[in-house]
C-alpha cells in the first residue's frame, strides 16, 4: 500500500499560493481519507511591523514582504474536527502578467495532519510517536526526524528487541543500530523491513546532531517507516493469499454449495 498522503504533504511542504481553491489536497486529522478547505472569512494575515518599515529601503522589493497568518479549515466529510493552520506569509511572483500574489507557508497544524496510512495497524507507542513528529514536522523538521528515530525503538521493543544486553557480566544499553541488526536475525522474514527501517534511523540520526534537515529529507523517512510498518504489521496480503488459494482449490465454486464441506 504506498502512502498517498505523501504526496500531499510535500506538496503542501512547498507552500500555498494564491486562496483556498488553489491550495493541494490537505489530508483530514479526523478521517484521513477527506480534505480540508479554507472555512469562508476565516483568514487572517498581516504584515510583520519590521516588513513595513523596511519599505522605506531604497532598494526594496515587493518580495521583501513578510508577515503571519492563521486560518480554519473545514473537512468536506460531516462530523470531521475543524483545523486550525498557522504560519507566515509573503509575496511570491508566480507570473510576470500575474504580478505579485500571496505566498502561505504552514508552520502548524493543529490538530496534526496524519502522516502515515499503517497508523492504524502499528502498536500505541509507534503512533503516538510519530503523532509527536507530525506535530513539528513543519516548524522543526530535523526534531521531527528524532522522534521518528524514536518510533523505530518503539517498533524495536514491540518486536521483543531487548534495549539492554549482558557484556562481561554487566548490563549495558543496547544502540538502535544493533537493535535493528539483532530484528533482522531473529526474524528473517522480516530482513527486508530491517533493512528499510536502518534508513528511518540514519535520518534520525542527523536530526538529533544538526538542524539541515528539510521537510522532504523527513518525508522520506516517513515514507520509508510506513512500508516498513506495512510490511510487518498488514496481514491483508497473506489473507489474500489464502482465499486465492481456497477458490483454486474450489475451483471457483462457490463454498456454500459444499454445505461447509470442502470437496478436499
Amino acid at each position: 500500500m504506498a502512502n498517498q498522503l505523501i504526496g500531499d504533504l510535500r506538496a503542501i511542504s512547498q507552500g500555498l499560493d494564491g486562496d483556498g481553491p488553489q491550495w493541494p489536497h490537505i489530508p483530514c486529522p479526523t478521517c484521513k481519507r477527506g480534505g480540508l478547505t479554507l472555512v469562508s472569512n476565516s483568514l487572517v494575515q498581516e504584515e510583520a511591523a519590521t516588513s513595513g518599515r523596511n519599505q522605506s529601503h531604497p532598494d526594496w522589493d515587493p518580495d521583501w514582504v513578510y508577515g503571519y497568518f492563521n486560518c480554519l479549515l473545514r473537512c468536506q466529510k460531516p462530523g470531521c474536527d475543524l483545523v486550525r493552520m498557522v504560519g507566515e506569509t509573503g509575496l511570491y511572483l508566480k507570473r510576470s502578467e500575474d504580478g505579485y500574489i500571496d505566498f502561505y507557508t504552514p508552520k502548524f497544524f493543529i490538530p496534526q495532519l496524519p502522516l502515515i496510512e499503517s497508523y492504524g495497524l502499528c502498536p500505541r507507542p509507534v503512533q503516538e510517536l510519530v503523532d509527536a513528529a507530525a506535530k513539528i514536522i513543519w516548524v522543526e523538521p530535523s526534531s521531527a526526524a528524532n522522534r521518528l528515530r524514536s518510533a523505530v525503538e518503539a517498533l524495536m521493543d514491540d518486536q521483543g528487541i531487548p534495549r539492554k544486553g549482558i557484556r562481561d557480566g554487566r548490563p549495558f544499553d543496547v544502540n538502535l543500530h544493533n537493535r535493528i541488526v539483532a530484528f533482522k536475525t531473529a526474524k528473517p522474514e522480516y530482513a527486508a523491513a530491517a533493512d528499510l527501517v536502518l534508513a528511518v534511523k540514519w535520518i534520525g540520526n542527523v536530526g538529533s546532531h544538526d538542524r539541515r534537515l528539510r521537510i522532504a529529507d523527513v518525508l522520506d523517512g516517513v515514507e520509508i517507516l510506513d512500508h516498513t510498518l506495512e510490511q510487518i504489521y498488514d496481514s491483508s496480503r497473506e489473507e489474500i493469499r489464502r482465499k486465492a488459494a481456497d477458490i483454486a482449490a474450489r475451483k471457483g465454486i462457490p463454498a456454500s454449495r459444499f454445505g461447509g464441506q470442502l470437496p478436499f
